[in-house]
């Protein structure tokens, strides 16, 4: 291995949105794999969209887990997929065959949806005085109910799914929240690791850090980054050979107690594989650039590098493909566009004018579409200016100003003389103009002169290969 590769040592998310600027971070440092948090998955179409984005660059040769903090219960952020009662009334009914079920059934759901890799199930075992960052997550206080049930979930997920144990060494006990401080457990014992055990035993590909202390193995270090727990209790003790992957390094417990080179050091050297950065904006930098230091300066073991980059790609190799269920329809949306624009287009400045209106017919929710155009918009665009128009009377809500380019989206303007009017019109305000025309081909007896893009439907996915076709985007 050398300094490139050391993104695989990463996954990162993107807490506000996934931009252009994060897909050409993708390609050029080829982390392990992203996250995926409710900011990329605002709806259905933003889900389809990001889960698409990022399938292009797996179409490009590089491997990327693609997962998810959805649990179940009282953690679910994946949307369109049937809320759970949670792990804890699972764990009530004392028939831990619902937790094969629900975790066969949930990794189906992300495989369909584009899915690799999830981060769950939790085998924290709950304790009288919990906090509520555990709560409902937890199958049980006991904790052979919390085992049986964690080693169904995760056979259920496996059978679509790489999925995750967490948080070791076990975070039941822990009063205090690690998203804004360091719990301590004076009294972790052979009940908390005991679900681990049975996971490892059945055959656990990954496990996922706590953020916790642990004085009766390391009173400095939390367990993330103790080698007496990472290295000495989980790899040597307990027999584990899978991957470890750190909780989100943006939460308190770790960010506010360990600098990048110290969090990157005892990581590694404790026998880690994966840093999870959930801000990849304020915090991946400087991690990378600690890593390729202690690298290039053999701070870090690189034997135990090359043994992580192992366990890394073997498991990708096994739970990455290029393909999932539902991309069917990417290909409808991408082989129903038609366009007269035979090149990309360049621009300095760009305005977007995206229709409203109410339903055009009662067996029609196009008109819903159109407000995921925004979000769409500005993932792909920087610094665009948007603008809606009312569809029957080509009333734009705002006045238009002089820009370079304007981008038109047309609904039925051969219906509507008003809107046809207002479409023509812009060519004053703007030194060229292209029409994403949406509905009907009738439309394009209007626009035989001008740029145009047919997409034959209303869906942002649709619009999003419309901008492709037009854009380097």
């Amino acid at each position: 291995m050398n300094k490139n590769d050391l993104g695989k040592f990463f996954i990162l998310g993107f807490q506000n949105g996934i931009k252009s600027h994060h897909i050409d971070l993708i390609k050029e440092v080829k982390p392990a794999g992203i996250i995926l948090y409710p900011a990329n998955m605002k709806s259905l179409s933003d889900l389809q969209l990001s889960i698409e984005r990022l399938h292009e660059v797996i179409d490009q040769g590089i491997k990327l887990f693609i997962s998810s903090d959805h649990e179940g219960g009282q953690l679910e952020t994946v949307p369109g997929i049937l809320p759970s009662p949670g792990n804890k009334a699972i764990g009530a009914t004392k028939e831990s065959h619902y937790s094969y079920i629900y975790g066969d059934f949930l990794g189906d759901e992300l495989r369909k949806l584009g899915f690799n890799m999830l981060f769950a199930p939790v085998l924290d075992v709950r304790a009288k005085k919990s906090s509520p960052v555990v709560g409902l997550r937890s199958f049980s206080d006991d904790p052979k109910v919390v085992a049986e049930c964690g080693v169904n979930f995760l056979k259920g997920l496996s059978n679509h799914i790489l999925g995750t144990c967490k948080h070791f060494p076990g975070h039941g006990k822990a009063i205090q929240d690690s998203h804004h401080e360091i719990p301590i457990i004076p009294d972790l014992d052979d009940n908390d690791f005991y679900p681990f055990i049975k996971a490892i035993e059945g055959g656990a590909e990954a496990i996922m850090t706590a953020h916790i202390i642990c004085p009766q193995y390391d009173e400095h270090n939390i367990a993330t980054l103790s080698k007496s727990i990472l290295k000495d209790l989980l790899r040597d003790k307990l027999g584990y050979r899978g991957l470890i992957i750190t909780d989100a390094l943006e939460m308190k417990a770790i960010r506010d107690n360990y600098s990048p080179r110290e969090i990157v050091s005892k990581f590694f050297n404790a026998t880690g594989d994966l840093l999870l950065v959930g801000d990849c904006d304020a915090n991946f930098g400087p991690l990378y650039r600690e890593l390729i230091n202690l690298y290039s300066n053999r701070e870090i073991d690189k034997k135990l590098l090359e043994e992580s980059l192992g366990r890394i790609t073997n498991l990708q190799n096994q739970y990455i493909e290029s393909d999932y269920e539902t991309r069917f329809l990417t290909e409808i949306s991408r082989k129903a566009i038609n366009t007269n624009i035979n090149k990309k287009i360049d621009f300095s400045e760009i305005t977007f004018l995206i229709p409203q209106g109410d339903p055009l017919s009662p067996s029609d929710t196009s008109n819903k579409d159109y407000f995921e155009y925004p979000n769409l918009i500005n993932n792909l665009f920087d610094n665009p200016k948007i603008k809606t128009y009312d569809l029957e009377i080509g009333k734009i809500n705002e006045p238009l100003e002089k820009t370079e380019l304007i981008v038109s989206f047309v609904v039925d303007s051969y219906l509507f003389k008003k809107q046809l009017k207002m479409q023509k019109d812009i060519k004053e305000f703007a030194n060229d103009v292209i029409y994403i025309i949406l509905r009907d081909e009738r439309d394009l007896q209007n626009y035989q002169t001008e740029k145009y893009v047919l997409t034959n439907s209303t869906k942002a996915l649709s619009i999003y290969y419309a901008l492709k076709t037009i854009f380097d985007v």
